[in-house]
């Protein structure tokens, strides 16, 4: 039979455990719960930061290119219209291609034609992947896409249609492995007196 002391004891003992017990699942259900809301807060940041781009997309269009071998006599063209002029944009070329893509980069003939109807061209190059091979782009099983920024904080001094066009300007033509070229433009959301002043 127990004394009066050794029952006291084996209680005092069997609430230090269930009071352990308790304070480690707190802290497991605090732990589980701060976990759980930094989950929630980078998903909402994340889908913040996408909304807030595609936000910001005035224009966006690729163009397939025929058994992904791009002549240098196909010329994808884009119409871009716009109407606000005291904006500020940043434009970027759009890139698919397949793993079997023979260079590190791509040169391309990037032309404009105004509103008006004068024209400009320039030579530009891409990189499509680093010195070790690596590519750049966002890859699904073989195929890469890569957005580059061609032209940061460009505006355009008259409304209306600009049509840009790219033209594969690599020495061997045509070009394998190119899949899709595109053109976006994004409303950097600032004046262009602002950011002149």
């Amino acid at each position: 039979m127990k004394s009066r002391q050794q029952i006291e004891k084996g209680v005092t003992e069997n609430f230090i455990k269930l009071k352990n017990l308790y304070d480690r699942d707190k802290k497991f259900s605090q732990t589980t719960g701060y976990l759980a809301f930094c989950k929630s807060f980078l998903l909402l940041l994340i889908l913040g930061s996408l909304v807030s781009c595609e936000k910001n997309r005035v224009y966006e269009k690729n163009i397939s290119i025929d058994k992904y071998s791009w002549d240098s006599k196909v010329i994808p063209s884009f119409k871009v219209e716009i109407t606000d002029t005291a904006s500020l944009y940043n434009i970027y070329v759009n890139i698919r291609h397949a793993d079997l893509y023979p260079f590190q980069n791509i040169w391309l003939q990037a032309g404009t034609q105004f509103p008006d109807g004068t024209k400009t061209n320039r030579r530009i190059e891409i990189m499509l992947a680093n010195d070790e091979g690596k590519w750049y782009g966002e890859g699904l099983g073989d195929i890469w896409d890569f957005r580059s920024l061609v032209q940061e904080n460009a505006f355009f001094n008259k409304p209306g249609t600009y049509t840009f066009t790219l033209t594969q300007n690599m020495r061997q033509d045509p070009l394998p492995g190119i899949m899709a070229v595109g053109l976006r433009v994004e409303n950097m959301g600032l004046n262009k007196k602002v950011v002149g002043q």
